[in-house]
């Protein structure tokens, strides 16, 4: 998912602010980031957090932030994953084409099937949850909100 968040702190105050926020020890409401911060304004930010049982999913925000006409802005990228709505839809599909598949072809090709649904359902579902913790860690970090500010 693309995102473009305006901030009235100059971009020196957002590298250091982001800087803090990396070295800030993680805690339930703030989890631990990691990542790094260039000077220039090129920033990755990552979280790691579990998904399922002992399976983690480490989800990337990468971005860069510049200052334009008295605010900085920030844009970037985050993997986003599947909401839990079309989690449920691609379960059901899932699940109707490993059934046709083991009647047509066998049971063993329908067991891969499922196999490789369960190995597909940790990285959408880690990116959905962790790419809503990192854009509000980003907008509570640098007090940066996605409408621009008014003149």
């Amino acid at each position: 998912m693309q995102f473009t968040l305006y901030s009235q702190k100059t971009t020196r105050q957002c590298v250091k602010d982001l800087t803090e926020r990396l070295q800030a020890r993680g805690t339930k409401a703030n989890p631990a980031l990691g990542g790094w911060v260039n000077k220039d304004g090129g920033f990755s930010l990552t979280l790691t957090a579990p998904v399922l049982g002992r399976f983690n999913r480490t989800t990337r925000l990468r971005g860069r932030l510049w200052r334009e006409t008295g605010v900085t802005v920030i844009e970037g990228y985050v993997p986003d994953g599947i909401s839990p709505f079309w989690m449920r839809v691609l379960g059901a599909s899932l699940i109707v084409g490993s059934l046709l598949l083991a009647v047509s072809y066998g049971v063993l090709i329908g067991l891969v099937m499922v196999l490789f649904g369960l190995l597909a359902y940790i990285p959408l579902r880690g990116d959905y949850l962790n790419s809503d913790q990192l854009l509000v860690a980003i907008e509570r970090t640098l007090k940066a909100d996605p409408k621009p500010p008014k003149k």
